[in-house]
């Protein structure tokens, strides 16, 4: 379905360090790959300008690649839609064990509001600038990220 041509999306937003796979067959989504501090600048940017024009937040979620890849550990993946291209397309914004934050996109689609929550309460990932960042679904007292990829205890098997 992508009809953004990817080559323009590389020479467009390399300012940024994007990478963009090509999907294999034309109806499959464009997969851009941002480093975290970059992110909210290229999905404003994704949002506003004509040749893009992604002005719907269609989904937001996030990978955990595993604590043995602390430099790119996680993933926040926000799935955006373009009505204009008919196109719909994946930003990939890699974001550091250490500090497993990123800027909140709130301020682009207000209703990033809860899925930014989500990921904060089960994966610990802190969105910088959120309106309101608790806890969703776990109590208020829960300590942890339920879905982080972590070691077990005892070195066994990541739970």
């Amino acid at each position: 379905m992508s009809r953004i041509d990817p080559n323009a999306i590389r020479l467009r937003y390399r300012d940024l360090g994007v990478e963009v796979a090509e999907p294999a067959d034309p109806d499959e989504e464009l997969r851009i790959a941002v480093p975290g501090p970059g992110a909210k600048t290229l999905l404003s940017r994704l949002a506003s300008e004509a040749e893009t024009g992604a002005r719907r937040l269609v989904d937001l979620t996030v990978i955990d690649r595993g604590a043995e890849l602390a430099d790119d550990r996680f993933e926040v993946v926000y799935r955006l839609h373009s009505a204009t291209h008919q196109a719909t397309f994946r930003v990939h914004a890699k974001v550091a064990a250490a500090e497993a934050a990123i800027e909140s996109v709130t301020s682009l689609w207000p209703g990033a509001a809860w899925p930014e929550r989500e990921a904060f309460d089960l994966f610990g990932i802190h969105f910088k600038g959120h309106p309101d960042l608790r806890r969703l679904l776990l109590e208020p007292g829960f300590e942890g990220a339920p879905l982080r990829r972590d070691p077990a205890p005892s070195g066994g098997a990541p739970r």
